[in-house]
């Protein structure tokens, strides 16, 4: 603008929007009133000392938002990322699990932790849907929410909460499986000699309502079961191949860790 010039600027919502006089150099800087939300066609003219007017400047179309994007939804748990017996119980052992939800679109999410803070950001895509894997999350019970941020800096309310578990712990070995006195056959029953080639085998000390795999050296896997809360179980086994079997159980708790194998058990069939 013209040195020493009062400068006018106009919006095409609000009017004149404010005034100021240029510097030296013709430079001039203005804080505008309140502006309405909306597209705002902005103008300034120049004004000299004797009163001339010259002619609006170009247009500079800004927008003004001041409207905080809606509250995603309840991040929702990646059925890849929910490990162990159930891919829809939000218990994993993942520690880095992928996170999925809806939001509206364009605007960038951020995946907050109750335990971790802030453990991820991205954009969503054109119709509102997202997906992070996080950061790594601590072991522990998360309340995982998510906020919604627009091109304006806008951020809306947070999300419904998501609790998930990350449980990374293996379980203790279960107790050495022991056959079942009924299907000790034979002159007696307590010394795992027996003709039943799909006896019962029984146990304790697996991780309470763990899955339960009864081993064999000699046929491989013979029986899967669930402990009960008490971590008791028992299992009638696949048929077994004559011989003497040297049988182990492991315990694989509802996030998906397994446990060391059990002590032996010497059973000949």
């Amino acid at each position: 603008a013209e040195a020493g010039s009062t400068i006018e600027l106009t919006s095409s919502l609000d009017g004149v929007v404010a005034t100021t006089t240029a510097d030296g150099l013709g430079d001039w800087s203005v804080a505008t009133t309140a502006l309405a939300q909306g597209d705002h066609d902005l103008t300034s003219t120049a004004t000299d000392a004797a009163g001339n007017t010259g002619v609006s400047s170009a247009v500079l179309t800004i927008t003004v938002d001041t409207a905080a994007p809606v509250a995603p939804s309840a991040p929702d748990l990646a059925g890849f990322s929910d490990s162990g017996t159930a891919d829809d119980d939000d218990i994993t052992s993942e520690t880095t699990p992928t996170l999925t939800g809806t939001a509206d679109p364009s605007t960038t999410v951020t995946l907050s932790s109750s335990l971790n803070g802030v453990v991820g950001t991205v954009t969503a895509d054109g119709l509102g849907l997202w997906s992070i894997t996080t950061t790594t999350l601590s072991e522990g019970d998360h309340d995982l929410t998510a906020t919604s941020t627009d091109t304006a800096g806008n951020t809306g309310d947070d999300s419904t909460a998501l609790t998930i578990t990350v449980d990374t712990t293996d379980p203790a070995a279960p107790s050495t499986p022991d056959l079942f006195a009924l299907h000790d056959s034979g002159s007696s029953d307590t010394d795992n000699i027996t003709s039943n080639t799909t006896p019962i085998i029984a146990g304790t000390n697996a991780a309470a309502d763990s899955t339960v795999i009864l081993s064999s050296d000699v046929d491989g896997v013979v029986g899967t079961t669930t402990a009960d809360g008490s971590g008791n179980w028992s299992v009638t086994t696949d048929p077994l191949a004559e011989g003497l079997h040297s049988l182990t159980a492991t315990s694989t708790d509802t996030a998906g860790n397994t446990s060391a194998a059990s002590t032996a058990l010497a059973a000949t069939i």
